[in-house]
């Protein structure tokens, strides 16, 4: 799985693969924070999770 993600600390847009998720949770107002492997923390993109082939 792709999730298409924006960096919490600079604001970036990016793509993390699933082997790069540790955790996911949902912040005071409902939106999913995705924990990355590189200690980052970022908000999901709604609809935004791809299925490899």
């Amino acid at each position: 799985m792709k999730y298409h993600v924006i960096s919490l600390r600079m604001g970036c847009l990016t793509t993390l693969l699933h082997t790069e998720v540790n955790d996911m949770d949902f912040d005071t107002e409902g939106r999913v924070i995705v924990y990355g492997t590189d200690n980052e923390a970022y908000y999901l993109l709604t609809d935004s999770v791809q299925m490899e082939d």
